[in-house]
């Protein structure tokens, strides 16, 4: 925490170049920003207070704050749309809440080069609603979409149900600017499509959860609305019968948007016949007859996996309805978690076998009815799932060793830890597990270099080296 005479020189220094309505330091306007949908034990959810929040709403403003930091070397936390998961947003040092929602604008579209360049406080909903005018769209549909800001997108490398036809924000990602620890204010590169120069510095600041600096404006490829959409869903026994049909599509050069397996808790409630629970669908855009083609390329799949097609009205509402909640549950924190780790399709059997059978069983966690088995189908291929947290602070260890064993069988198994909700506080000492000490030890040069006074968001992501290490 700030000394408080410090804390006052401050917040009537940033009072007086934003304006004191973009700072905040009363306790009832900072608790808002104590957590994240980090799950805490019960208690502890207002346990690290943040000492001041700003809302700036220019790029100058941003460098005023950072500024300001740097001379006292006082803790910074950029934050986009506060749904993140895994704790990167709970002020555990304290110091100063950069809140970018009021930086809000699209700057610039561009028909002619495909792009739109914006500010990192708007969401990822108004994004599409802006390009819709422009018949454009980034096709960055997450699970947390109405609220997800690209700033946060951006730093958390989300993922989008969209990825396999247009990939994730991190394919999406032309240039940003960025303000850097010292103040200095960073454009990674020209606004174009692709270039072969110079490294790659767009991808530093992805899925860097604000260790490396404050993004203030991105530049991201967008693509022409389709002409057409449809979606094709089959129903299977279970989801193993399902993967079967999502694995034979991955296999074949059909170009889906993206597509789920999973299993339903009453797949009569959607129309599927008794006994079958397994889901397998996938979305379809593009020219009319283009789309046509593919409807009818995957209902031949669906049929000869042994699947049940749906009609097109039950697969419209399924796949609604599975739009519209996947995320929901992020509201309750202390009932439940999930999980978003990547696995060699070979080992997805034995990774969900040994997880459930054997890590969760061990530990006494349950998974959440209907969502035991779920498989992101496309380039990425994200396998999750949900599970009830345990209650009292017996069960609350319990989930932390069962997190541990989840992390520790993913990446024995060459996989990673977490596809999509970044590291946080939650995965970040189980990075080793995932890295090389060598590996830790670039990222650590990368952070020193960018941010030799360790300000920018400290404490996360990277764990600390091990005391044997040379």
């Amino acid at each position: 925490m700030i000394d408080r005479v410090l804390l006052e020189q401050i917040r009537a220094h940033l009072s007086n170049v934003l304006g004191e309505r973009k700072v905040l330091w009363e306790k009832t306007d900072l608790l808002p920003y104590t957590k994240d949908t980090f799950r805490n034990p019960r208690g502890e959810d207002f346990r690290y207070w943040p000492d001041l929040v700003v809302l700036p709403e220019t790029t100058a403003e941003v460098q005023a704050v950072v500024r300001a930091a740097a001379k006292h070397k006082i803790p910074l936390l950029p934050k986009g749309g506060g749904s993140n998961r895994t704790g990167m947003l709970v002020p555990i040092h304290g110091g100063i809440v950069i809140d970018t929602i009021r930086m809000n604008r699209v700057v610039e579209v561009s028909v002619p080069d495909l792009y739109v360049t914006v500010q990192p406080g708007i969401t990822l909903k108004e994004v599409e609603n802006h390009l819709a005018g422009y018949g454009l769209a980034l096709n960055q549909e997450q699970g947390s979409f109405k609220v997800a800001t690209v700033g946060g997108s951006i730093s958390t490398a989300g993922f989008s149900r969209k990825h396999q036809k247009y990939g994730t924000i991190s394919d999406r990602v032309m240039s940003l600017e960025v303000v850097l620890a010292d103040g200095s204010v960073l454009r990674t590169g020209p606004k174009v499509l692709y270039t072969s120069t110079g490294y790659r510095l767009p991808q530093l600041f992805i899925g860097a959860e604000g260790t490396l600096g404050v993004i203030t404006e991105a530049t991201l490829r967008v693509e022409p609305l389709p002409e057409a959409k449809a979606v094709v869903l089959g129903f299977y026994d279970d989801f193993w019968a399902a993967n079967e049909a999502a694995q034979r599509t991955m296999a074949t050069s059909v170009t889906f948007v993206g597509g789920e397996a999973y299993e339903l808790l009453d797949g009569g409630a959607w129309g599927a016949p008794p006994g079958k629970n397994g889901v397998f669908y996938v979305a379809l855009e593009g020219t009319k007859g283009e789309v046509e083609a593919q409807v009818a390329f995957m209902r031949k799949i669906i049929n000869e996996t042994g699947g049940v097609l749906a009609s097109e009205e039950d697969a419209l509402r399924l796949f609604g309805k599975y739009t519209e909640q996947w995320c929901g549950a992020r509201a309750r924190p202390e009932i439940d978690n999930c999980f978003t780790t990547v696995v060699p399709m070979e080992k997805l059997k034995e990774y969900y076998d040994r997880l459930w059978n054997d890590v969760m069983a061990k530990r006494g966690v349950l998974h959440v009815p209907g969502v035991k088995l779920w498989l992101d189908v496309g380039r990425y291929r994200l396998a999750g799932g949900r599970y009830f947290i345990p209650q009292g602070e017996e069960g609350w260890t319990e989930y932390q060793k069962a997190a541990r064993g989840q992390a520790e069988l993913a990446t024995s198994l060459g996989g990673s830890i977490s596809g999509c909700h970044g590291v946080g506080l939650e995965h970040r000492d189980y990075l080793d597990l995932e890295y090389s000490e060598v590996a830790l030890d670039v990222m650590r040069s990368i952070k020193k270099a960018l941010d030799p006074d360790n300000i920018m968001n400290p404490g996360k992501m990277i764990p600390a080296r091990k005391r044997n290490h040379h």
